[in-house]
């Protein structure tokens, strides 16, 4: 009992002073982000400027090929065909049960059945108990009452 009381004070230090070294971590980047705000809003146009010219550069690229199904138009850019399905999921179901092929199991729906429903529970799952440790948030209270 006596290692276990000085694991508990040995957490409850190590966690405080975690949670000191966040703190000033959380002050700094505050700090940093508003000594910084000018850069950063020049940065976020900047990325904005980028993105639309690209958009633009992307659509004059397909353009040109379409025009002259050349996959390389201009030094720089080019086309890469995706090839891309279009189904019913229904029915792409209904395809694979039938060939019993290409079929996953959704373990987390089929593990909350089991454990909600042991009436309906297959008979081949098996349920069991095992302990999980815990440890209370904060620990300072606790210390306080052992000492």
């Amino acid at each position: 009992m006596t290692e276990l009381l000085g694991q508990i004070k040995v957490v409850a230090e190590v966690r405080e002073s975690a949670q000191k070294l966040t703190e000033a971590k959380r002050i700094a980047y505050e700090r940093w982000l508003a000594d910084n705000d000018g850069l950063l809003k020049s940065i976020e146009e900047a990325n904005a400027l980028v993105s639309a010219a690209e958009t633009n550069l992307r659509e004059l690229t397909i353009k040109a090929y379409q025009e002259t199904g050349n996959k390389t138009p201009a030094p720089g850019v080019g086309i890469r065909e995706v090839t891309k399905l279009e189904y019913d999921a229904k029915e792409a179901f209904n395809w694979a049960v039938e060939h019993k092929i290409m079929l996953k199991l959704d373990t987390p729906a089929f593990e909350k059945m089991a454990k909600m429903a042991p009436e309906t529970r297959p008979g081949f799952v098996k349920v069991h108990t095992d302990p999980q440790a815990t440890i209370a948030t904060d620990l300072s209270k606790i210390l306080q009452e052992v000492e």
